[in-house]
């Protein structure tokens, strides 16, 4: 499926099967973010979000997913090992959640 892609750079170009034409962006990241452990303290937890995150044309995969506040969380990461195996992966499951295929 993705096999036909160079992935030695950053941004990757490719052609849907539907003949949409694809920009493909992909980077680690590792952030931290600091939650509140109660809302009527100011003790603060820090998480700690490290994977692949994989822009197709210009839109964010993983996409949000509701937190318990019902408001977007963009921390989401696909969590495969920071190698080019792993980048690869982070791209076909961005292709499979956007339900796109490369020819």
């Amino acid at each position: 499926m993705v096999n036909r892609l160079n992935y030695s750079s950053r941004t990757l170009r490719a052609i849907a099967t539907h003949g949409l034409p694809l920009k493909i962006q992909v980077e680690w990241t590792d952030n931290d973010y600091w939650e509140r452990r109660h809302p009527d303290t100011d003790d603060l937890t820090c998480i700690n979000v490290a994977g692949w995150l994989v822009r197709i044309n210009g839109r964010k995969y993983p996409r949000g997913n509701y937190a318990d506040d019902d408001t977007l969380d963009w921390t989401y990461r696909y969590t495969a090992p920071k190698t080019e195996r792993g980048q690869k992966t982070a791209i076909n499951r961005a292709l499979s959640e956007a339900r796109l295929t490369v020819w």
